[in-house]
């Protein structure tokens, strides 16, 4: 195994690129200059595209050398909304869609064209606005766009603010949406990501808002979901702590796709579940890993799938874990500290 590299997205003005060594060791490369608050990148071929959250642009980028992880700015467009923190590109690779989560104002998702290594203007954005709201009034007092995915022939939006995973057909010539479904979560469970599984009929959501993991099969034909478990991402112990904060931010499979891993921020652990694919309750609970930080925003698998890096948020850190495929385990093996409010990770090479 080589060295391996990978940026960092962060709610300050840089794009950090760092080195993953052979042996798990991490090491800052240099800082790419952008826009204020890179904190969702999307790479496609050599082109970059970062949101700049707090100024509702996106930023593109090439990307000019992948061993060091140079980044050249070309370009910044409106992200056509307030707070973008999202970012899928579909399969024909002519439109982007970004979740605009409205922290400061109207949350929406839009389609902008796309063209190479810049955006199109022979074609118009196409923007949509999801009405209503949830329970929570400090949080869900109107949409909260939060992720975009396109899967198979449909666009899913999670919207953190009104309860719900919206399904669209969309035109690729175009861009125009148009509803298909709309799936409810339980009132006040803020529904921020969704993963589908590789092979199985089955997608996953982690619920910021009441610290649930819900779990859903899949209808290929039409894009719906249907509800099978809700299960908590955390301790008894915790859980039994009125004082203490939880919210969960990221999910993801282990490499072998044996385990489901969803972060806990405030608890400050990732909840690592078992994949019971032939019993009725799919989830249950393994294991609790220490980050070694806090805010554990996003992590991810390296390509090798021998590491777990994690982006702590709150204490500045990235930290690796080596995943033995053979346990099934994982080892703290490195930090590197002094990475500015780390919020995603991408591997480029």
């Amino acid at each position: 195994m080589s060295n391996q590299t990978f940026l960092v997205g962060s709610g300050s003005k840089t794009i950090s690129a760092c080195r993953l060594t052979a042996d798990g060791q991490i090491q800052l490369l240099q800082e790419n200059k952008s826009g204020n608050g890179p904190s969702w990148l999307h790479a496609q071929n050599d082109i970059l595209y970062a949101v700049n959250e707090p100024d509702n642009k996106i930023e593109v980028f090439t990307i000019d050398d992948r061993i060091q992880g140079k980044l050249t700015s070309k370009n910044t467009v409106s992200s056509q909304g307030c707070t973008p923190a999202s970012l899928d590109i579909d399969s024909t690779g002519k439109w982007l869609a970004v979740a605009n989560y409205g922290g400061n104002g109207t949350s929406n998702f839009a389609l902008l064209p796309i063209d190479k290594s810049n955006f199109s203007k022979d074609k118009d954005p196409q923007v949509t606005i999801i009405d209503g709201h949830g329970p929570n009034r400090k949080r869900q007092e109107h949409s909260h766009c939060h992720q975009v995915q396109f899967h198979q022939n449909y666009l899913y939006v999670v919207d953190l603010g009104t309860d719900t995973i919206n399904v669209y057909h969309y035109n690729d010539t175009n861009g125009e949406v148009r509803l298909n479904h709309q799936i409810k979560t339980a009132p006040g469970a803020g529904p921020r990501h969704l993963l589908f599984h590789p092979d199985k009929p089955l997608a996953f959501v982690c619920n910021e808002l009441n610290s649930t993991t819900c779990v859903y099969r899949t209808d290929a034909t039409n894009g719906k979901l249907e509800l099978q478990q809700i299960i908590t991402t955390r301790r008894k112990e915790d859980e039994q702590n009125s004082n203490k904060e939880n919210t969960p931010a990221e999910l993801h499979f282990t490499p072998d796709k044996k385990y489901l891993l969803v972060s806990n921020r405030g608890d400050e652990n990732i909840v690592i579940y078992n994949l019971n694919e032939n019993h009725d309750e799919i989830l249950s609970i393994k294991e609790h890993l220490n980050i070694q930080g806090s805010g554990p925003r996003y992590f991810t698998f390296d390509p090798t799938g021998k590491f777990l890096l994690i982006a702590n948020q709150d204490s500045n850190n990235l930290t690796c874990f080596s995943y033995s495929k053979d346990k099934h385990t994982f080892e703290f093996i490195s930090q590197l500290v002094n990475i500015e409010s780390p919020q995603h990770l991408l591997f480029i090479s």
